[in-house]
């Protein structure tokens, strides 16, 4: 086990410069060592910093070089006296081996949350806050699944036949995992993507029916205050000298708020 700056004892200054360069790294080198090289994620908290990992692979000899505390764990959980490429293929089983167990929870988080949602739609600013913090995780997620998928695909391959047969087949099982969780994500994060819009459906309902309230108490009030602004004129009515002119214009106000609510209850507006 090897800190990751040590790398540049084994590889030459271009191919610790591609390390750092990309995300992910699977090749054959010029003297015929294997190296792979990903940043690993812990699912289980994503927002925590990528952790850079290698694999140098070269005849009998397999170095690891990372600072992740995990991937040191695992790494040192694996058989020592075993072949270097079997050592490899066992720490990629055992690297994603529980990964479905953490994505299903996080798929009934997100049930949960849309149960939530379908329960009580108020504006509510950490759910908004939840969804999109999920959103965020989930796209940590599928870009380290999409390295994993791409480095286990080229080793399952065995374009330069470096990897035997037998451990070829264990390869493509990890692969066919890692495509596997990769979809899982994807899948999660369209979820995710469906749980935002119903979110915001319900959003732009409530606000609907905030409008519709104001916009019936508008049409209310809005002949009262044609009355209102009838009668505020400086000029002298006919109705004044009538002696139930007062009486008259209370009893046609009430009439027309009387009549506006039972129209628009009809109506299912109010």
């Amino acid at each position: 086990m090897n800190d990751i700056e040590t790398l540049k004892e084994h590889v030459s200054t271009d191919v610790y410069a591609r390390v750092f360069a990309n995300r992910h790294l699977c090749a054959l080198l010029a003297d015929g060592a294997y190296l792979v090289s990903f940043r690993f994620c812990d699912i289980t908290d994503p927002m925590q910093k990528d952790e850079r990992v290698v694999a140098w692979c070269a005849g009998e000899n397999l170095l690891f070089y990372t600072d992740c505390r995990r991937c040191r764990d695992l790494i040192e959980a694996t058989d020592e006296n075993a072949a270097p490429l079997l050592q490899l293929s066992v720490f990629f089983q055992t690297l994603t081996g529980n990964d479905v167990y953490t994505l299903e929870k996080i798929e009934n988080s997100i049930t949960e949350l849309e149960d939530r949602i379908l329960m009580d739609a108020h504006m509510n600013a950490d759910r908004s806050n939840e969804i999109i913090s999920l959103r965020r995780e989930l796209l940590k997620m599928k870009r380290y699944y999409e390295q994993l998928s791409l480095i286990l695909s080229e080793l399952a391959d065995n374009e330069g036949e470096f990897i035997p047969p037998e451990l070829q087949k264990r390869f493509a099982v990890v692969d066919r995992r890692a495509d596997y969780l990769l979809n899982f994500v994807l899948h999660l994060r369209e979820y995710t993507t469906q749980v935002r819009e119903a979110y915001q459906a319900q959003i732009d309902i409530e606000q609907n029916q905030i409008m519709k309230f104001f916009t019936v108490i508008t049409t209310v009030f809005l002949p009262l205050t044609l009355i209102v602004g009838w009668y505020g004129m400086n000029f002298k009515m006919p109705e004044y000298e009538w002696e139930w002119g007062y009486a008259t214009v209370i009893a046609l106000s009430v009439f027309i708020v009387v009549a506006s609510i039972v129209i628009f209850k009809k109506k299912k507006w109010f």
